[in-house]
């Protein structure tokens, strides 16, 4: 395999040069995670993001995958499992958003911070609408960050007013995003985007 080849490989994975085995194989399992038919971060956009593009994806991050294991074997420096199954199929008629079974494959290790799409924008609803799919109540997020249940609900509502000042707010927001299992870079950049928006033009 060719540098630019191997680069083309890692970068589909989102990765560097220098990942190890373990990441590989833990960048594999978020990604399939990410875009499989059931993904909480993609149910709000669902409509926008369809099961045709998932499938492309989905193709890319197998063979990938298996041309970094490949890789691996043939320089005895990579280290991981075989794949398991294929990619899942995504019939091309079925209504956006419908339910689909779970891919099957390697298991899984225990839940961490998930990758979020480009194009996905971090709002309040879009927040709320995550917290739901996980069954997660307010009043539980309240109590493990010691913060007023009303304030949660102003950050999802997007009510700008009743909010902190925005450093604050950053911190807040990565709290929220560290509950919800969400990259909290990225959700702090979407939100406090919006809200500097609405507050230039006050």
């Amino acid at each position: 395999m060719t540098a630019e080849e191997l680069k083309k490989h890692l970068d589909v994975l989102e990765l560097g040069p220098r990942a190890t085995s373990s990441e590989i194989k833990n960048a594999y399992l978020r990604l399939r995670k990410l875009y499989g038919g059931d993904s909480i971060v993609l149910d709000p956009i669902a409509e926008e993001f369809s099961d045709k593009k998932r499938a492309k994806i989905l193709q890319e991050i197998e063979e990938a995958y298996a041309a970094l294991l490949k890789a691996g074997r043939e320089r005895d420096q990579i280290a991981a499992p075989r794949i398991e199954s294929p990619a899942p199929t995504f019939p091309e008629n079925r209504p956006a958003g419908a339910a689909s079974a779970k891919p099957s494959g390697p298991a899984e290790t225990a839940p961490g911070p998930v990758e979020s799409p480009p194009d996905l924008v971090f709002s309040g609803p879009v927040l709320r609408a995550v917290r739901e799919k996980l069954g997660i109540e307010l009043l539980e997020i309240s109590k493990n960050l010691k913060l007023r249940g009303e304030l949660l609900k102003s950050m999802e509502e997007e009510r700008y007013e009743a909010l902190p000042e925005e450093i604050y707010l950053k911190v807040h927001l990565k709290n929220l995003a560290g509950c919800l299992h969400l990259r909290p870079a990225k959700v702090v950049d979407d939100y406090v985007a919006r809200y500097r928006e609405w507050k230039s033009k006050r």
